[in-house]
Parts: C-alpha cells; structure tokens; sequence
C-alpha cells in the first residue's frame, strides 16, 4: 500500500526525484545545522571565555573570603576606641569633606563635595581599622567644577559586632 505521495513522486521522472531527493537533503542539513550544530560549536568556542570570566570572579570571592574571615578574626574595638580611630581616618582621608558627629554607638558623617573615590577610599578605612559599618546613607550625586561629587550624610554603627 502506497501513500498518495510516494505514488505521486514515483510517477515523476528520474531527474525530479533527484532534485527533490537534494533538496529533501538540503533541507534536513539546514534544519540539523541550525538546531544542533550550530549551538554546540558556539558553546564551543565561547566556553573559554566564559571559563576565564569564571575563575575571575572566583579569585574576586576568594579574596573577599579572606578579607571576611580577617576582619571575623580581628580583636573587637571597644566603641570610645573605635570613635577615635574614625575620626582619625576621617579627617586624614575627607579632610573638610566631612563632618563626623559620635553618638553612642553610632557615628553621622555629614559630606559635602567628596568625589566617589574618597568616599570609597574612607568606608574601606573605616571598615577596616575603626571596624565600623554604615548602616545608613542619605547620599546625593552632584557635580562641581566638572567632577562628579557626594553630598549627604552617613550613618556608621560602631558597636562591636559579636
């Protein structure tokens, strides 16, 4: 029993069957090219990359894992002691930048016109050495003699963390 279609192409000459046999072939190759090969070869070829953008990051969280770890083993600062080393650090990094007002555990530092890289430069220290922590920032970015810059205030706890 023939199908309609396989009577049809049987009853065709030689020479179209042919042509319908390649392009049938045609046809199957694009599809296999399109759906399986091309992918895999693309996967392929960006693999190192993507392997090479991985171990960087990795490197990048190790780092910081070393750097958690170093501060979780730090002696704890008592809070009159840790007041004093940020407002070392804040006058030696923001100069008149910055205003640093302690209260209790906690310390406000009011910025005016302080570029970002200061300002990071100052949360590293104060993280670091004064082992404090903002734990608010009413922060806005604005531009002065060309520069971008920092207004606002930060809040830092200073408590000993356990």
């Amino acid at each position: 029993m023939m199908s309609p279609l396989r009577k049809h192409l049987q009853s065709l000459p030689e020479k179209d069957r042919k042509l319908i046999q390649i392009l049938a072939f045609v046809l199957f190759s694009s599809l296999l090219w399109f759906w399986n090969i091309a992918p895999a070869l693309k996967t392929y070829h960006e693999a190192p990359l993507q392997l090479t953008q991985l171990e960087k990051q990795t490197e990048h969280l190790k780092a910081l894992q070393v750097q958690a770890l170093a501060l979780q083993k730090a002696p704890r600062m008592k809070v009159q002691d840790a007041g004093a080393v940020l407002q070392q650090t804040a006058t030696d990094i923001l100069g008149n930048g910055g205003k640093l007002k302690l209260e209790a555990s906690r310390a406000t530092i009011t910025l005016s016109n302080v570029s970002a890289e200061t300002l990071a430069q100052f949360l590293a220290a104060a993280r670091n050495q004064a082992m404090a922590l903002p734990i608010e920032a009413k922060l806005q970015k604005s531009q002065s003699g060309g520069a971008q810059v920092w207004r606002g205030t930060l809040i830092l706890n200073l408590s000993p963390q356990s």
